[in-house]
């Protein structure tokens, strides 16, 4: 607990000694890690000793007076009277908010003249009880009713003390009255962060009360800053609380390895996960370097490359890299390491070390080079072998036979492209095998699209309205994409379809848009039409284009929907960054 400072006044030193032993009673202890985070513990402590010197000043005031016979009078008595209750109230102290607020509640109820005194919080048209002091009965903690059918709603809307001396004779009628039937009403508001949070107020069940003289008002105004005050410490408490188990929720996530370190790479602290994984208690690895934990130990290179990553961050960098670690079962898991600092004033005062576990996505990376590698070398040589030989047969067959070889070329260009398509999919999905987006010029790209979608059979119209010189950032195979869409709106927006391709500027942003005036797509199969081999009920094909061009895309940082259309049919829009 801070002290006072030297050279405070006269009565001052003694009132600070008082207000700090005051202050340790009723919880206020010296300002912690969360709390100094929070900030919001300072600013209450200080408003909580700000009021308790202030009682104490209006009370040295007050002695002094009769002393001097200055006011000697039964008013001034009272007034001290209350004022030392108050200052006892205070002290008391207690562990919850019920037992800190009850002593001063009583106090106001003794020097206000009620029954019963309450504090309630008033939010979403809701009135609820926080703390009770009463002689008699009456609503409990925790009781709930509309805020509506008290007086606390009237309350609410005064700025100062809110008095009715006789419920019976107020202009104001509501529910209340023969809900509880008090005779006599008095509260304030209660702020909490610069905001009306619900009231403080006093009833008495059976009998009137006069006006409130001046310093019963002041008195009044006292009570509900105390209120304040530890209705803003109890709000701290519940935020500072929420804080630490999200905070303890993510530390001890089950997916990742989180160990806290001092910046000489000690290991301050590690999660459950962590300690589960290695079979180890906290007392096997805690206080000694986090290289030398069961994690990194097994192997020379790897405790290495761990040290030399601490000390990078020790320095303020933040490190990645990939690592295998074995567990006490002898399981190997791949992990994603991230090893970052946390600073204060500057200085690096923790570091934090956090393992994924991606020991699937590594799986899932080799079984697509896998099927990559069988694509590539198996399926595509294969096909051209067929390709080649057919193209033979061509030259040297006539009549039906050399419409079989057309044919089986064909169908041998078709797999080519679908199995290169398939390819650059996998690649998509395997971010180490992702080619970075490259500058694609629209207007060009979408001409030859047209070119080559002349081949489709069918009678339809196609209309373009390109804008300007648009350069996007895309890859090779954005063609196809277009080629696509377009084709998937010649084959199944009716018969003779229109078709209209333009483009909009937004921003970094260049929209795509290929509408057309067929039937349209429900509401229902919007989003599934780009999800793997999803079709429609006519289509023939295996709804294998539409996933391509969703993956495609995203692939290159763009995004891909359908929407209705103005020619009352469906419009493909595709979003791309524009390149430079």
């Amino acid at each position: 607990m801070r002290k006072p400072r030297e050279g405070t006044t006269k009565a001052a030193r003694p009132a600070l000694w008082r207000a700090h032993s005051l202050l340790e009673r009723v919880g206020c202890q010296p300002i912690s890690l969360w709390e100094s985070a929070l900030g919001t513990y300072e600013f209450v402590y200080n408003k909580l000793l700000r009021l308790y010197l202030f009682v104490e000043d209006q009370m040295d005031d007050l002695v002094g007076e009769r002393e001097t016979g200055a006011q000697s009078s039964t008013g001034r008595d009272s007034q001290l009277a209350a004022m030392q209750d108050l200052t006892e109230a205070m002290a008391a102290g207690g562990d919850t908010f019920q037992e800190r607020v009850e002593p001063v509640l009583a106090t106001g109820r003794k020097h206000l003249n009620f029954s019963s005194g309450y504090v309630a919080a008033a939010a979403g048209g809701i009135h609820r009880v926080l703390a009770v002091s009463t002689s008699g009965t009456g609503p409990g903690i925790g009781s709930e009713r509309p805020l509506s059918q008290t007086y606390c709603k009237q309350t609410l809307e005064q700025s100062g003390v809110y008095l009715i001396s006789d419920t019976t004779e107020s202009a104001v009628n509501l529910p209340a009255q023969s809900q509880l039937a008090p005779k006599a009403y008095a509260g304030c508001p209660i702020r909490a962060d610069g905001e009306k949070h619900g009231t403080l107020c006093f009833i008495n069940a059976n009998e009137t009360v006069t006006e409130l003289s001046d310093w019963q008002q002041t008195f009044f105004t006292h009570l509900a800053q105390w209120i304040e005050a530890e209705v803003e410490r109890e709000m701290a408490v519940d935020t500072r609380d929420e804080s630490q188990r999200l905070l303890e929720a993510t530390f001890n996530s089950p997916k990742t390895f989180i160990g806290i370190l001092e910046p000489d790479g000690t290991l301050h602290r590690a999660n459950e996960l962590s300690l589960e994984f290695s079979n180890s208690d906290e007392a096997d690895v805690l206080g000694k370097p986090v290289w030398e934990g069961p994690w990194w130990n097994y192997r020379d290179a790897l405790q290495r490359k761990c040290r030399d990553a601490v000390e990078q961050a020790s320095e303020g960098e933040t490190v990645s890299f990939e690592s295998d670690h074995v567990g006490a079962d002898g399981q190997e898991i791949s992990t994603s390491v991230l090893i970052r600092p946390v600073t204060a004033d500057g200085e690096v005062d923790k570091i934090i070390l956090e393992a994924t576990d991606i020991t699937d996505l590594k799986r899932r990376e080799e079984e697509m080079e896998f099927f990559n590698r069988i694509l590539r070398h198996d399926i595509l040589n294969g096909m051209m072998v067929i390709s080649s030989r057919a193209d033979l047969l061509t030259d040297e067959l006539s009549g039906e036979r050399a419409a079989h070889a057309e044919t089986i070329l064909d169908r041998t260009e078709d797999i080519v492209s679908l199995t290169e398509k398939i390819r650059s999919i996998l690649s998509a999905l395997s971010t180490d095998k992702l080619e970075p987006p490259q500058p694609v010029e629209l207007a060009p790209l979408v001409d030859d699209v047209l070119d080559s979608a002349t081949t489709a059979t069918g009678s339809y119209t196609i209309e373009t309205d390109i804008k300007g010189e648009l350069v996007v950032s895309a890859g090779k195979l954005f063609e196809d994409v277009v080629k696509n869409i377009i084709l998937n709106a010649v084959q199944h927006a009716g018969t003779s379809p229109h078709i209209k391709i333009t483009t909009e500027v937004t921003d970094s942003k260049v929209q795509l848009r290929i509408a057309d005036d067929g039937p349209g797509i429900s509401d229902e199969r919007c989003g599934a039409i780009f999800q793997e081999g999803e079709a429609s009920p006519e289509a023939t094909g295996t709804g294998f284009g539409l996933f391509f061009a969703s993956v495609m895309i995203d692939s290159y940082n763009g995004d891909i929907w359908v929407e209705d259309s103005d020619l009352g049919g469906s419009a493909f829009v595709i979003e791309l960054d524009q390149a430079d």
